[in-house]
């Protein structure tokens, strides 16, 4: 019992005590003992409904939901950036349920090409990645297709927006002319980039070249000036402690190639630290460079050892490379393994560039006729429009850039989304689409058997006797 329990026992005692006693000392002495039930009756009908009163009970519970799991098959498990930017590898990845007796070849198409495929094994869960090199700009659907001999067991949609590189103001510093920055420069001028070169051709004299950037002085590289650029490259002679130690503190990111590619050189096989594979290139083997303690290795051998690398240096970025002939890549016509090899190298050292406006939405898979957040970041006044419907986004209410919107999609296909200042695309799946990557569970209905329980008896059970006993005393005082 609880200290109530206690506190209300000891007060109804010495209330029915009290009442007892003077029932008795009343002069009158009809019906004396009916008066002493009839209080006693109505003291203990007021403890008891203070006092809570369990009694057991067989108690029949509702039919509970439980969960069963089905056994899915085919694409289970699906993701892929939605969005890269141009010259980048993209990569889809996820996981396979063969449950059928035969192979199932997993291929990844677009624009009517295969582009990458996969062969899943029977009576398998497998794992697998698809790596493609998209060469279009902007939006595209791609498709993900699982094959069993000549029967189409799955096709999904792969949206993919690719996006041109951002564009990016290059200073060259070289300590001789080479075929290296000269085929860096122009590739780097078709893809919209900003140029500068100096290069030393005698003591004190300099060759200047300019491309989509102004003209100016480069004699002296002072802070005002490296500031306009996102990205140094270098030969490790050609710059000093100062102009390194100036582009730390304005995270402006240095690749710095070596002097000498070595003297022993031979074809060494190369691949990026994706895993793609790079065509074969004339280099040193004995000249490759340290990896780990804040070094990550971009580039490495089949020995895995590496030739480019990359680690933080101040608030930048610092690139080393040994290769320096990478240009015989173009001479042999393997230009897509040329621009992936840079775009690798340029996204991993260029000083970053924030955007003013951030949008996200979730969930990932997004269907029509299906509510979506889209969230939007920005530090002026919210605007946000998902497929030509205006939102009226609400704001955190600890983080005061942030803000969210509910938006109801009724067509599937690419939708735009408009704030104030930028313009993003989304893509909204059909009903049908990637319908295994929720379809793992359903619900089901589970009888449970009859349980003891104890259950508490209503005050109201002795509100009647209480009432009854007080109207007897009542009546019978009034005799």
């Amino acid at each position: 019992m609880t200290s109530w329990n206690y506190m209300l026992l000891v007060a109804g005692m010495a209330a029915a005590v009290w009442l007892i006693t003077q029932e008795i000392r009343r002069p009158k002495k009809d019906r004396l003992a009916i008066r002493i039930v009839a209080t006693v009756i109505a003291v203990v009908s007021l403890v008891v409904v203070g006092w809570p009163v369990y009694v057991t009970r067989m108690v029949q519970p509702p039919a509970a939901i439980a969960t069963t799991t089905i056994p899915a098959t085919g694409i289970v498990a699906c993701d892929w950036p939605r969005n890269i930017s141009a010259g980048k590898e993209w990569t889809v990845q996820g996981s396979y349920r063969n449950t059928t007796g035969k192979p199932v070849t997993l291929r990844l198409a677009g624009f009517d090409t295969v582009l990458d495929s996969v062969t899943i094994t029977p009576q398998h869960d497998t794992a697998f990645s698809l790596k493609a090199l998209p060469l279009h700009q902007g939006r595209a659907v791609y498709r993900i297709t699982a094959i069993s001999g000549t029967d189409t067991l799955e096709q999904q949609p792969l949206p993919l927006e690719v996006t041109p590189a951002m564009p990016l103001s290059v200073l060259f510093l070289a300590q001789s002319p080479d075929f290296e920055n000269r085929f860096l420069a122009d590739w780097l001028v078709q893809q919209g980039h900003a140029v500068a070169m100096r290069t030393l051709v005698a003591k004190n004299k300099y060759l200047l070249r300019f491309s989509n950037f102004p003209q100016q002085s480069l004699d002296v590289l002072t802070p005002a000036l490296l500031n306009k650029f996102d990205l140094v490259i270098a030969h490790a002679g050609a710059i000093d402690k100062n102009t390194r130690s100036r582009l730390e503190d304005a995270g402006i990111g240095l690749i710095l190639k070596a002097d000498s590619a070595g003297t022993q050189l031979r074809s060494v096989s190369l691949q990026l630290g994706s895993g793609r594979r790079l065509p074969a290139l004339s280099t040193d083997p004995g000249h490759y460079l340290p990896a780990g303690e804040g070094q990550l290795a971009l580039v490495t051998d089949s020995l895995h050892r590496a030739y480019v690398t990359v680690s933080l240096a101040g608030a930048g970025k610092l690139l080393r490379t040994q290769l320096g002939n990478t240009y015989s890549w173009q001479l042999e016509g393997h230009n897509d393994a040329y621009q992936q090899y840079w775009s690798t190298l340029l996204e991993a050292a260029a000083r970053r560039k924030t955007a003013t406006e951030k949008i996200t939405a979730t969930p990932a898979i997004v269907r029509v006729c299906q509510p979506v957040d889209i969230q939007l970041e920005t530090t002026v006044s919210p605007v946000l429009q998902a497929g030509g419907i205006t939102l009226a986004p609400a704001q955190h209410p600890w983080l005061s850039y942030r803000y969210t919107g509910t938006w109801w999609p009724v067509k599937h296909g690419w939708q735009q989304i408009a704030t104030g200042t930028t313009t993003s695309w989304l893509y909204i799946f059909g009903a049908e689409d990637w319908r295994n990557l929720s379809a793992t569970v359903t619900p089901a209905k589970q009888t449970l058997s009859p349980q003891t329980m104890s259950v508490r008896l209503s005050p109201a059970w002795w509100l009647l006797p209480l009432l009854l006993s007080l109207i007897f005393l009542w009546w019978e005082k009034k005799m």
